[in-house]
C-alpha cells in the first residue's frame, strides 16, 4: 500500500503540474475538455482516491493516458519499475509455496 501511496503522490505531482491530464475513468469527457471537464477543480480527496487508483492499474501494466512528453516519460518510468515490483512480489510468493510445500511433504 505504500508503494501504491508513493507512486499515486509522483503522479499527482506530475499530472497536477501539467494540468492536461484526464483520467482513464472519464475519457468520455475527452472531446469536452477543458471547457466542461474540470478534474483540478474536484476536491483533495476525490483526487487522491482517483490518484491511488491509477496506481493499482500502474501494478497491473495498464494504460494511463498520458498527453503530454513529460507524462510519458513518467508513465513509462512507472510501469517499468512496477513491473520489477509485480514480478518481485509473484516471485517470494512462489518461493514460499513451493518451500512450504516440501516442509509439508517431508512432515
Amino acid at each position: 500500500m505504500l508503494v501504491l501511496h508513493i507512486f499515486a503522490c509522483i503522479w499527482n505531482a506530475i499530472v497536477e503540474f501539467e494540468q492536461y491530464w484526464i483520467p482513464p475513468l472519464d475519457f468520455v469527457w475527452t472531446g469536452k475538455y477543458p471547457k466542461l471537464y474540470r478534474f483540478y477543480g474536484q476536491p483533495l480527496l476525490y483526487r487522491y482516491i482517483v490518484h491511488y487508483y491509477n496506481a493499482v492499474l500502474f501494478l497491473g501494466g495498464n494504460e494511463m493516458g498520458p498527453r503530454t512528453n513529460i507524462e510519458i516519460l513518467t508513465c513509462t518510468a512507472i510501469l517499468i519499475a512496477m513491473a520489477i515490483i509485480n514480478a518481485t512480489l509473484f516471485g517470494n510468493m512462489a518461493v514460499l509455496i513451493e518451500s512450504s510445500g516440501s516442509k509439508q511433504a517431508q512432515f
